[in-house]
């Protein structure tokens, strides 16, 4: 109802209406024209039949309107194609530590490399290239690198620390053999073969470290669920 109260008033018919009973309004209050009311009457009635005309042209012309926007939404609705949602950022910045991550447990397997020569052969004081390579490409390639989460990335940094004091231990206390690092033996050292224990002991501990970083590098992704056992 209020709907269409709305419309019969904001329509030009209304104007017509208020017009018409304008007319008859002062027909009634000023008596000489009492004896013409019959005529004003008659003029009304015309202004009000022209109102009902108006009024229904104009409501029959709205709702063709009405009727031809709710088809063309009615077709758009049917044409839609549901766009496919990208992954949120956060979504995003998991998927690349969980990447980064299996590249750096790849880099040092548990069974083989850098890994088995100092957890398994307990061997510091000959290294093959193939062994010192992965500390150093790891340094090189993971300068920048940052883990989403705080624990991930302070037990990432344990790693990267301890790999950069075992690889300057490595290029510090040996020599270049053949492809190989070598210790430096105590006959070439200032402080003999005290200074070479001292050294050997050292990189012991060096090595110690390291493996104890990337024993808890990978259990701290094994909690976080970053990666699955």
């Amino acid at each position: 109802m209020k709907r269409i109260g709305d419309f019969l008033v904001n329509t030009p018919s209304a104007l017509v209406v208020a017009s018409a009973a304008a007319l008859l309004l002062v027909t009634a209050l000023i008596p000489p024209l009492h004896s013409i009311a019959w005529v004003l009457l008659a003029l009304a009635a015309l202004l009000g039949l022209g109102a009902v005309v108006g009024w229904s042209r104009t409501w029959a012309h709205l709702q063709d309107r009405i009727d031809a926007l709710v088809s063309d939404a009615a077709a758009a609705h049917e044409t839609y194609v549901p766009v496919e949602l990208s992954q949120t950022p956060q979504e995003e910045l998991a998927q690349a530590d969980a990447t980064t991550a299996a590249d750096i447990i790849a880099r040092f397997p548990e069974d083989d490399g850098i890994v088995r020569r100092l957890r398994i052969e307990a061997e510091v004081t000959d290294f093959p290239e193939e062994l010192t390579a992965p500390l150093t490409a790891f340094l090189t390639d993971s300068a920048h690198t940052r883990f989403d989460e705080p624990h991930v990335h302070r037990a990432f940094m344990d790693l990267y620390r301890a790999v950069r004091a075992l690889d300057r231990w490595i290029r510090t206390e040996t020599d270049d053999s053949d492809g190989r690092r070598v210790l430096v033996p105590g006959d070439r050292r200032d402080g003999g073969w005290q200074a070479f224990a001292d050294a050997k002991r050292s990189g012991e501990e060096h090595a110690d470290a390291f493996l104890t970083a990337r024993a808890e590098f990978s259990r701290v992704l094994l909690v976080s669920r970053i990666l699955e056992d």
